[in-house]
């Protein structure tokens, strides 16, 4: 039988706020590679490893190679980002308003929102041009 901790209250904790944080902050993922790294070591289970610090499995796994392959420094070499993507906030909130109307109140022809008309809608309310895959992307974040 798995012994089980006394519960914590969090209720004053703005756990929104520390996501947010963890997020933005540079240092946040470094710290995660390594507690993921030290947990392993202490033989936590991988399962239980990636569900609480929010991790995949194959994060962890790059990770551990990684620190195999260069050591520390290996582990901590800022990558190579991907590209931004050009659905900022602002722009999804507008969509989600958007998809809510029929697409002829936009003067797009159809009855109901699908990839091409996202796609026109993009390309004629912000001058951008996204392929259809990234269509498909932006409508189904914005159901």
């Amino acid at each position: 039988m798995k012994k089980v901790g006394r519960k914590v209250d969090i209720s004053n904790i703005n756990v929104n706020e520390i996501d947010v944080w963890m997020q933005t902050n540079k240092q946040s993922k470094d710290i995660l590679k390594c507690q993921s790294i030290i947990a392993l070591h202490k033989n936590v289970q991988m399962k239980e490893v990636c569900n609480v610090l929010g991790v995949t499995r194959e994060a962890v796994r790059l990770w551990k190679e990684q620190l195999r392959k260069g050591g520390l420094k290996e582990l901590l070499k800022k990558g190579k980002v991907g590209k931004r993507s050009r659905l900022t906030v602002l722009k999804l909130k507008e969509l989600k308003k958007v998809i809510k109307q029929s697409p002829e109140n936009h003067n797009l022809e159809g009855e109901k929102w699908k990839g091409s008309l996202v796609k026109q809608y993009a390309k004629k309310k912000w001058k951008i041009e996204i392929s259809m895959r990234t269509a498909h992307q932006w409508l189904n974040k914005a159901k």
